[in-house]
C-alpha cells in the first residue's frame, strides 16, 4: 500500500520531521567532509610549491644576508687580532730603541759631546790617528742618528696601526648593529610567515603523501612489491668519490629531522649553509657559513658529474644551498617550520655545483 505524498501546507508527525533534520545534517556533513578531503588540483599543488619558494627565497635573502655580515664581523675582528699583535710588537721594539736612545744620550753627555770630540782630534799625533778619530766619531754618529731614525719609523708606523685599529673599532660597531637590524627583520618575517608558511607545508605534504600511496599501490598492482619511501634518508645512499666527501656525506644525512633554524650551525638545528658547513667541518674542510661565500670557495662541478658530497646552489642571487647525496636525491635545511630532509636534486632556480676541499 503507498503512502499519500502530503499536500502542501501539511504538518508532518514530529518524528518525521526529526529524521528529516538528521538526514540533511548527515548529507551536508558528508558534503562538506568530501569537500575537505578533495585532492587539490595539480594547478593548485605548483601554486602552493610555488609560493612556498618565494616564501623561501625572500626569508633566506635575508637570513644568508645576516650569516655574511656575520662572516664579515668575525674577519674584522681577526684582522683586528692581527693588527694588536703588530701594535704591540712596535711597541715593544720602541721601549727597546727608546732605552737604547736615552742611554745615548747620557753617554753624550758624560763624554762632552762634540767639544770632546774636537780635543780628540786635536791631541792626535799623526794623520793616521786623525782620520782613524773621524772614523770612530763618523761611525758612532751614525749608529746614534741610525737608532733616532728607527725609533722615529717605528713611531709613524705605530700611528698607522693605530689609527686601522680605530677604524675597525668603527667597522666592528656598524657591523654590529647591522647585524642586530636584521634579527630584528628576520624576526619578523619569521612571526609573518609562519602561519602561512605552516598552511602550505601542510597542504603539500598531504598531496605528497596521496601521490605516494597512489604510487604504492600501483607499484604493488604491477610488481607485488612495496614501494621506497618516500623523502627519507636512502637506504642505500651512494657511495662518495673519497673518505673526506664520504664523512662529510655521512655527517648531513645523521642530521636529518633536526629542525631548520636560521643562523643555526648545530649541533641541534641549522639552517641552509650551517648544515653544509657543519657537515663538511666533520671532514676537517673549512667552509664559511653563507650560500654565497661557499659557491665562491668551491670548485665548479657541471651538473653531469655530481658526486655525493658536492654541493648544489640554488637562487639568483645564490640563497641556498644543499648537499648532493647521489641517486638523484639532496640533504636540506629548508626552510622555517621544516626539518633537515632528503629531496630530489631538481630544482627550478638551480645554479651551480660546488666541491669543497679541491
Amino acid at each position: 500500500m503507498t503512502m499519500p505524498f502530503p499536500r502542501a501546507g501539511t504538518r508532518l508527525p514530529r518524528r518525521l520531521k526529526a529524521g528529516a533534520l538528521v538526514l540533511c545534517l548527515c548529507v551536508a556533513s558528508l558534503m562538506s567532509t568530501g569537500a575537505l578531503r578533495a585532492a587539490p588540483s595539480r594547478a593548485d599543488l605548483a601554486a602552493a610549491k610555488n609560493r612556498l619558494m618565494e616564501i623561501e627565497k625572500d626569508f633566506e635573502l635575508v637570513s644568508e644576508r645576516y650569516n655574511a655580515t656575520k662572516e664579515r664581523l668575525i674577519a674584522i675582528q681577526a684582522e683586528m687580532g692581527r693588527v694588536r699583535l703588530v701594535v704591540e710588537q712596535i711597541q715593544r721594539r720602541m721601549d727597546s730603541r727608546q732605552a737604547e736612545a736615552v742611554a745615548l744620550a747620557q753617554e753624550l753627555y758624560k763624554s762632552g759631546g762634540i767639544s770632546s770630540a774636537i780635543e780628540t782630534v786635536l791631541s792626535s799625533q799623526t794623520i793616521a790617528e786623525i782620520e782613524n778619530t773621524l772614523q770612530y766619531l763618523q761611525a758612532s754618529e751614525n749608529a746614534h742618528a741610525k737608532v733616532f731614525e728607527q725609533l722615529a719609523v717605528d713611531r709613524a708606523a705605530l700611528n698607522q696601526h693605530l689609527a686601522v685599529l680605530e677604524e675597525d673599532r668603527a667597522r666592528v660597531a656598524a657591523t654590529e648593529q647591522r647585524l642586530a637590524d636584521l634579527r630584528d627583520e628576520i624576526d619578523a618575517k619569521v612571526a609573518d610567515q609562519k602561519d602561512e608558511i605552516h598552511q602550505l607545508t601542510v597542504q603539500i605534504e598531504r598531496a605528497e603523501r596521496r601521490e605516494a600511496a597512489r604510487q604504492a599501490a600501483l607499484a604493488r598492482q604491477q610488481a607485488n612489491s612495496a614501494p621506497a619511501p618516500i623523502l627519507s634518508v636512502p637506504a642505500n645512499p651512494a657511495p662518495a668519490p673519497n673518505g673526506s666527501a664520504q664523512t662529510a656525506v655521512n655527517a648531513a644525512l645523521s642530521q636529518v629531522g633536526k629542525p631548520y633554524q636560521w643562523g643555526a650551525a648545530g649541533p641541534n638545528s641549522y639552517d641552509c649553509s650551517g648544515l653544509t658547513m657543519w657537515a663538511w667541518s666533520q671532514a676537517g674542510v673549512s667552509l664559511p657559513h653563507n650560500s654565497g661565500m661557499q659557491y665562491s670557495a668551491t670548485a665548479r662541478v657541471s651538473s653531469g658529474d655530481w658526486a655525493p658530497g658536492d654541493l648544489l646552489f640554488f637562487g639568483s642571487p645564490i640563497h641556498h644551498v644543499a648537499m648532493y647525496i647521489g641517486n638523484g636525491q639532496m640533504v636540506e635545511a629548508p626552510y622555517t617550520g621544516a626539518y633537515v630532509r632528503v629531496v630530489s636534486a631538481q630544482r627550478s632556480d638551480y645554479v651551480g655545483a660546488g666541491r669543497p676541499g679541491v
